[in-house]
Formats: C-alpha cells, sequence, structure tokens
C-alpha cells in the first residue's frame, strides 16, 4: 500500500483518478482540501496494486 498526496484543481483529480483506477486500485481517498491562496486542493489517496 502506498499513501500519495494529488494536487490541482478538483475536475483534474477527478479526471486523473478516473484513469488512475485503471492501474491500481484506490484504497481509500480524503476529502479535498483547499491549498492557501490557490484554486487548488489536494486530496490524500491510499492505493494498493490491482494485482492484490
Amino acid at each position: 500500500m502506498l499513501k500519495i498526496r494529488v494536487e490541482g484543481l478538483p475536475r483534474e483529480i477527478d479526471r486523473f483518478l478516473e484513469h488512475f483506477q485503471d492501474y491500481y486500485r484506490v484504497l481509500q481517498r480524503s476529502k479535498p482540501y483547499p491549498n492557501r491562496n490557490s484554486e487548488y486542493v489536494r486530496v490524500y489517496v491510499e492505493i494498493g496494486s490491482i494485482s492484490e
């Protein structure tokens, strides 16, 4: 299992994770946390291998 942080615009993160799930299992995904003084957000994701 890996824990990663993804930063970007909310719609970009959603699109990325949609495609990402073709290769990895998303075990857990946090709510979006806004970055200070920015329109970007961060999301914390726990992933596992799709073959697990």
